[in-house]
């Protein structure tokens, strides 16, 4: 974390003063830069599900995953939100967003891309688990939290100087 030495009280006061107004950017910066970190190990994992081919029926009865256009579809619905300030607590989710192409009976418009992505992470009765979220979160925490500490440290530096 950023160490600040100041030789008064009184400019100590009005250093933080001045950074009032600019402390939530601060935070929202430091939390976009960590949820980037997450997204980015994400997005990366998702590129190694393995596709079914479609039509196909397998000796299993499992789908080793989602036909090549689902997965395609979820990499591309992949985001994060907008940042959200709950009562001081600042936060973006990662989540997907919108229809794939694929269109059943129960979904005319298009499956979709969180139910893919929920099915590839946690199976169904028809598809092999490949837990791909879970995996990319735990691993990418760490690298997230020193990405948050070194960007809100370079924001401090830059507010005090």
């Amino acid at each position: 974390m950023a160490k600040i030495t100041f030789k008064g009280l009184d400019r100590y006061l009005e250093e933080l003063y001045k950074m009032k107004g600019d402390g939530m950017v601060t935070i929202e910066k430091s939390v976009y830069v960590g949820a980037k970190v997450i997204a980015d190990s994400i997005k990366s994992s998702m590129n190694g599900i393995q596709t079914r081919v479609p039509g196909k029926f397998y000796d299993s009865g499992m789908a080793p995953g989602p036909t090549p256009q689902e997965k395609a579809d979820m990499i591309a619905s992949f985001g994060l939100s907008p940042m959200r300030d709950d009562n001081g607590y600042v936060n973006t989710k990662a989540g997907f967003d919108g229809y794939g192409r694929h269109q059943t009976p129960s979904f005319p418009n298009g499956v979709p891309n969180a139910v893919v992505a929920r099915s590839c992470e946690s199976g169904a009765s028809w598809m092999k688990k490949q837990p791909f979220m879970r995996k990319s979160v735990n691993g990418a925490r760490a690298a997230a939290v020193a990405a948050m500490a070194a960007k809100f440290d370079e924001e401090i530096k830059k507010q005090m100087s």
